[in-house]
């Protein structure tokens, strides 16, 4: 199983990389374009993204994406060269309280880099190019732009204000056929893995049910790099919108949708879709979430917007048996989805009874623990640093938010055998007992309600496993 399936991979590969290896001083992906002072050896990865034999020049980041009558000026299209993961980013000026110019690479002393003052990128480096969104106002903006987000001091522009993003690796010498992308974030651009290792055994082959995703669809959805490294919720307002989902929730139901779904028995689908494009993608995810958390980066508790990235590193470890990604549980990495469940004892009890206690009432008057709820595992929105601010409330501010996700994420951890290497107990508690209280369908309006593929295949597949 595992051979035929490397096979396979291998040999798709190894007809685009023949089609597309050679030496060219220009390289498009995305509606960007990287034009070089001179021919340069490119290829592309497995998961499709461009290399470079470098070092090498930029003379030249152009896109083709922009409508008639708009045109960007400096400190929009901005560029990062190996991004780090605070809250700081290059890309748009749009999100001032991010932005800072002295890493936006399009730019050099303020002005576009051109044939005289050329980008220069050494080995083992990427450069990440993103396209604005332009407007001359909020109702005059290019057709397909989000909404408009205004906070004073943070940002005014659509939400995201990015909308496609592209990555390049500069590497010393050609990487082996069938390679991944080494993460775009931090300096470490060893190129590690390969398709040959990935392990298909590491999946079900289960019956699907009913509201099963179209692969197609997922695999478009998941084609091109998603660009997370901004940290906490400002990353939101740079996410490219046509590379990836805006906000942490769907962020989290799609990586979700698309792990759970790679259980199923691919042959019983439309037209018996092979599962080899799904896996490169969401393990090309989870190696670059693995860089950002390797380069000091993380997904700290903060509503519903830092959920979804554990499960990915989780999935890439056990599809290529790397033992570091597999250890992702034991990691100092901030896991928001880790540090918003917990078991209730007698100190949350304590702490709902006290004049420190401070829920937020926005979804309604807030309930305390009682002797009652100890050992019940829970959620709380900032648990983990401000327990302050738990509420047992089931329409506590954000809690359908997140739980909505979970039955989806801890049912494909589950069908991986992932529980343990997780290393949270208390998720995976939490999650039955909303399943149980719910069974994923939260409020009139069913904005709290999982997708149905998710609660089909719990009712299938996971029931049995809820206390």
């Amino acid at each position: 199983m595992k051979k035929q399936f490397v096979l396979g991979l291998l040999s798709c590969w190894l007809n685009v990389a023949q089609a597309l290896a050679g030496e060219t001083n220009q390289v498009s992906q995305y509606g960007i374009t990287w034009t070089f002072d001179k021919a340069y050896p490119v290829g592309q990865f497995c998961s499709g993204d461009y290399w470079v034999v470098g070092p090498v020049n930029v003379i030249q980041i152009s896109t083709d994406l922009h409508a008639p009558g708009f045109v960007p000026v400096p400190g929009e299209d901005g560029s990062m060269v190996n991004p780090g993961t605070d809250a700081k980013q290059g890309y748009d000026n749009r999100v001032s309280y991010s932005y800072d110019e002295k890493l936006n690479a399009a730019l050099i002393d303020g002005k576009p880099i051109s044939a005289q003052t050329p980008l220069q990128l050494k080995t083992n480096s990427s450069l990440v190019s993103m396209v604005s969104w332009l407007f001359h106002s909020e109702k005059d903006a290019e057709p397909g732009a989000p909404k408009f987000f205004t906070i004073a001091k943070v940002m005014n522009a659509p939400r995201s204000a990015t909308r496609s993003g592209a990555v390049l690796t500069v590497l010393p010498m050609a990487p082996p056929q069938g390679s991944f992308r080494p993460p775009y974030a931090g300096s470490d651009k060893t190129v590690k893995f390969n398709v040959k290792d990935l392990d298909l055994s590491k999946l079900k082959n289960l019956p699907p049910v009913a509201e099963t995703p179209s692969v197609e669809s997922l695999e478009k959805e998941m084609a091109r790099p998603w660009i997370d490294h901004v940290n906490r919720w400002l990353g939101a307002m740079v996410h490219p919108t046509e590379n990836m989902p805006n906000y942490g929730r769907e962020i989290a139901i799609q990586s979700s949708r698309v792990a759970l779904m790679l259980q199923l028995d691919f042959s019983m689908l439309p037209g018996k879709p092979t599962k080899d494009k799904l896996v490169i993608e969401l393990v090309q995810f989870g190696i670059d979430c693995t860089g950002i958390a390797d380069a000091g980066g993380g997904w700290p508790h903060d509503g519903g917007h830092a959920f979804g990235r554990k499960l990915p590193i989780l999935f890439a470890g056990a599809m290529l048996h790397d033992a570091h990604m597999k250890d992702a549980g034991h990691w100092k990495t901030r896991f928001q989805e880790d540090e918003q469940t917990f078991y209730v004892t007698q100190k949350e009890v304590d702490m709902t009874h006290s004049p420190k206690w401070t829920p937020d009432k926005r979804a309604g008057e807030p309930e305390p623990y009682t002797k009652e709820d100890i050992g019940t595992p829970e959620w709380g929105i900032l648990h983990a640093f401000e327990p302050n601010t738990d509420n047992r409330a089931r329409s506590a501010i954000y809690r359908p938010v997140n739980s909505l996700v979970y039955p989806g994420m801890i049912l494909a951890a589950r069908s991986m055998g992932l529980e343990e290497a997780w290393n949270h107990q208390a998720l995976f508690d939490y999650t039955d007992r909303w399943m149980k209280l719910t069974h994923g369908r939260y409020g009139s309006d069913g904005a709290g309600d999982s997708p149905v593929f998710f609660i089909n295949m719990w009712d299938k597949y996971g029931s049995a496993n809820a206390p």
